[in-house]
């Protein structure tokens, strides 16, 4: 579920029916989810603390500049739904949360989301060498290129930052 916030809702959708066939298939059934009863004011609060406490004062710079005309028309519905919805679901804690992003950015070839999310992974907790490792677990799935890429990334972005 959280891979699709970045990968799109088709792919989630596909993701979600192939996970229940094969839960299905091994005898497994899941919790139905809990009646919805947050609000969007709630989810849009929920979504700005979590976006403040991963990326601290870089949360609202470029693309998530609240003023920004263009990203603007889309970026509210990222913090809300993103943010707001995705990144507090239980099951996966920020850390794992955050695991689950780099490697879909990685795989995926969004260059410029991985080095914002690079820069936040010490924000909560993450060693150099988990994130490193999650980056390298990617190579089989969306290539050494895009793997490699994600790795002089992070060479960048760790470069000066404390250990």
């Amino acid at each position: 579920m959280h891979v699709g916030l970045y990968a799109g809702f088709v792919t989630t959708e596909t993701s979600a029916a192939v996970a229940q066939e094969v839960f299905s298939a091994r005898g497994l059934a899941l919790s139905p989810e809990p009646p919805r009863t947050d609000t969007d004011e709630s989810l849009d609060r929920k979504g700005q603390e979590v976006m403040a406490h991963l990326h601290g004062e870089r949360a609202q710079d470029g693309y998530a500049a609240p003023g920004n005309p263009i990203t603007g028309a889309l970026y509210p519905t990222a913090i809300r739904y993103g943010y707001g919805e995705l990144w507090s679901r239980p099951g996966l804690d920020q850390r794992q949360r955050m695991l689950c992003a780099l490697a879909a950015f990685t795989a995926m070839g969004l260059e410029s989301q991985l080095r914002k999310f690079a820069k936040s992974t010490l924000n909560i907790g993450l060693s150099r060498e988990e994130v490193v490792e999650a980056v390298i677990q990617t190579a089989p799935y969306g290539g050494s290129p895009r793997a490699l890429n994600g790795l002089a990334i992070l060479s960048d972005v760790f470069q000066g930052a404390p250990s």
